[in-house]
């Protein structure tokens, strides 16, 4: 027989809902990591990688946006980048879909490193997931920042 202490499990609850308040903060802190992971990714993919025959604008760089919203019980974080052809670097010539580059920033075991796929100067047509590596960071840290706060509220 399993008996419930209805007290504690409603002070349980409240601690819980207590965590919520969080959201605009942790929304906040991980559009500011996002935003630093968008810039590693376009050193790893564009900016630190053996130069080709394209001149480097720095246009890439500075379309790199992040942005949050937050109430107490959802949050969100947008990554993007605003410049035109920023979708044909992120799949490459080749054209790798957008729901394959998920998949391979999802399946890697550190999600703070940069997704790379060998995109260099020379090496231009293959993707440049840059946007999509921060994606996917961004929904892990939401996780887990939002989980460390859960946890601790009920401790």
């Amino acid at each position: 027989m399993i008996k419930l202490d209805g007290r504690r499990l409603t002070n349980a609850l409240v601690k819980l809902e207590q965590a919520c308040d969080a959201m605009p903060q942790i929304a906040e802190t991980v559009r500011a990591e996002a935003l630093g992971h968008l810039i590693l990714g376009a050193r790893v993919n564009i900016y630190s990688t053996t130069p080709g025959a394209y001149r480097r604008s720095q246009d890439l760089l500075r379309g790199l946006d992040t942005r949050s919203r937050a109430s107490r019980n959802r949050a969100s974080v947008t990554v993007l980048n605003t410049v035109e052809y920023a979708v044909y670097v992120e799949t490459g010539q080749d054209s790798m879909s957008l729901a394959q580059l998920q998949q391979l920033a999802l399946l890697q075991n550190n999600p703070a490193d940069p997704l790379s796929l060998g995109r260099s100067g020379v090496n231009w047509t293959a993707p440049g997931p840059i946007v999509t590596g921060a994606q996917v960071f961004a929904l892990r840290r939401m996780q887990e920042l939002f989980l460390l706060r859960a946890r601790a509220a009920v401790r």
